[in-house]
């Protein structure tokens, strides 16, 4: 059968093209294009509902979350009214166990909290405490928070990056708020975008600005810190290359990384825990913003290319080895798998 995928992408008001969320399938490496499942505004991030036939929309320049009822597995009808969220808001992710959806908003650096109804729909957020920058100088310019990753780890805990503060946060979800546990620093410049959990407990962070991946680990009290930092290979330099999506294959512990302007997925091992660069291959086009794995590929969204690729893995090293086919859509920027309920 198709594995299918919900596709967001930037539309007229965020610079793009798209018309909104596509559906897409997969057979045997070769992608078809499904159709528009519904219009919308730069759904820039798409997330779904483990138990519920819902997908949730960030809107990223309307500043607005949506949500969706899945129409089997092409189609989708708005869940009530989008809801109000910060500015850009960038990314979503879903804490079903606690009935929450948290939203990070890139422009005014807002962490949100938003309860799902028992159909799915979305209520008012409540607003996480405002990140403080640990680099912050008396008399010097203020720097901006940037929220722009909330990921629910195993624990049930939630972890939120801050580009713009060089920091991640450590959350206890109570209540349907976000109540602060720990602010963990990185180095200044650093700027961590996404990151991934392994099942070791060990968190893998990529920074967008320095092009890393960091290791964090807890201690015995439950408190993360550096563990180490590993680079993305020689060719891959800082201020001129911009790492996006981390994701972790499990089968072959290997993290993937794709980075912008090198137009490349990065691959590294782990070992003992800390990430080894590997190797890096073509990602068959421009700007590869996020990636899925599917099976023994990769499907890549690259942005200004205005493609979707699926690229097969080499099975004895993992780096990408082979295009299998190639969708053109607009100004894709999320891949976010259908999800059987």
């Amino acid at each position: 059968m198709d594995k299918r995928f919900w596709v967001g992408g930037y539309s007229p008001d965020g610079g793009g093209t798209s018309l909104g969320i596509r559906a897409i399938g997969i057979r045997n490496g070769v992608l078809n294009d499904l159709g528009l499942a519904h219009a919308a505004d730069s759904p820039s991030w798409l997330a779904t509902h483990p138990t519920l036939p819902v997908l949730y929309a960030a809107l990223e320049h309307r500043g607005e979350v949506a949500a969706y009822r899945i129409l089997g597995d092409d189609r989708l009808e708005p869940l009530g009214r989008p809801v109000p969220a910060g500015e850009l808001v960038c990314h979503l992710a879903v804490a079903a166990a606690s009935g929450t959806l948290v939203a990070s908003c890139y422009g005014d650096g807002k962490v949100l909290a938003y309860p799902i109804n028992p159909d799915g729909s979305l209520a008012g957020p409540a607003t996480a405490p405002a990140s403080s920058d640990p680099f912050a100088v008396p008399g010097h310019q203020r720097r901006a928070s940037r929220s722009h990753q909330s990921t629910v780890l195993r624990s049930g805990r939630v972890i939120t990056t801050d580009l713009g503060h060089d920091s991640v946060r450590i959350w206890d979800l109570v209540a349907g708020e976000l109540q602060l546990r720990q602010q963990v620093a990185l180095r200044k410049g650093d700027g961590p975008r996404h990151l991934v959990e392994h099942p070791s407990g060990l968190i893998y962070v990529v920074t967008e600005h320095s092009a890393e991946v960091i290791a964090l680990g807890a201690d015995a009290a439950g408190h993360y810190g550096e563990v180490s930092r590993s680079t993305l290979g020689e060719s891959i330099r800082a201020g001129e290359h911009f790492p996006a999506e981390i994701s972790l294959d499990l089968p072959t512990n290997r993290l993937y990384v794709g980075v912008r302007g090198a137009r490349v997925i990065a691959v590294l091992g782990l070992n003992a825990g800390r990430p080894v660069f590997l190797g890096s291959a073509p990602c068959a086009g421009e700007w590869p913003r996020h990636h899925v794995h599917v099976g023994n590929s990769l499907l890549v969204a690259n942005q200004l290319s205005n493609t979707i690729e699926a690229i097969g893995l080499d099975s004895a090293d993992g780096l990408p080895n082979r295009r299998l086919s190639s969708l053109a859509l607009e100004s894709p920027t999320c891949i976010a798998a259908q999800v059987d309920v």
